[in-house]
């Protein structure tokens, strides 16, 4: 279920979400589409397909979920559907976000904070997801506030609610480090300064902003500097990585 009308357009991008309109909406819509249709034709610019990342990071979330756990913390869940998911997977989600959330579930809770002033309750959750968000946090192209650390200081929050033994799993954009487009690239040298005992680190990339995703390792795309495309846009490269809270480290 959705909460907020309002809200849930932006997933009108993707086919996650189908909207039953009103006999008028969709007759209006028809001849948009219609007029749009032929304006396309007439200019010829046809779209162009280009997968994000996301396309790499949720099957890699599923792939990496433990079904002993119980509770996970989702942050950054706005725009995202996979707190719903995850609810709906049977596990007790909380999301996260300085922005509304839409949707409702049984298995599902929504903070709204931001969070460099958010206060986390320690040991409290199995499992923290964040796909790509933390490289925003701090940088304020959200309306959320600016912080030069703001993306170290969440991660070091998000692992004090982690239970000891605990897994952080974690996605941001990986090449020639860069802070641009609202986001920071990480290299391999500052994704170590992030993330603290990492256990799984998977990096992906392709080589265009077209072009197709492949798995390879962080050397050959260490120095990838992404093509200069919209303002709003995918990564190029991305690293997914799993860390654990180990049983005797301190909040």
């Amino acid at each position: 279920m959705y909460s907020k009308p309002e809200d849930v357009r932006i997933f009108s991008r993707n086919k996650n979400v189908v909207f039953e309109e009103k006999n008028k909406g969709r007759i209006i819509n028809k001849l948009i589409n219609k007029i749009m249709a032929k304006l396309s034709s007439v200019i010829n610019t046809p779209s162009r397909v280009v997968f994000s990342e996301r396309i790499i990071e949720y099957p890699l979330v599923f792939q990496y979920l433990d079904r002993d756990w119980r509770s996970i913390l989702d942050f950054g869940c706005m725009e995202d559907l996979l707190p719903i998911h995850l609810a709906s997977l049977g596990y007790n989600v909380t999301g996260l976000d300085f922005r509304s959330y839409p949707f409702t579930h049984t298995n599902f809770e929504f903070i709204q904070a931001d969070i460099l002033s958010w206060e986390p309750l320690e040991e409290k959750y199995d499992c923290v997801i964040s796909v790509s968000t933390i490289e925003h946090v701090g940088l304020g192209g959200y309306g959320d506030s600016v912080f030069e650390d703001g993306d170290k200081i969440a991660v070091q929050k998000l692992f004090s609610t982690l239970k000891k033994g605990g897994r952080l799993i974690i996605t941001v954009p990986f090449g020639k480090f860069a802070i641009e487009r609202n986001m920071r690239v990480y290299n391999h040298e500052k994704l170590l300064e992030l993330i603290p005992n990492i256990e799984v680190a998977r990096f992906f990339f392709k080589p265009s902003r077209q072009g197709e995703w492949r798995e390879t390792n962080w050397a050959e795309i260490n120095n990838l500097k992404y093509e200069h495309y919209y303002q709003i846009s995918p990564a190029q490269g991305v690293a997914f990585i799993v860390a654990k809270k180990s049983r005797n480290e301190s909040t």
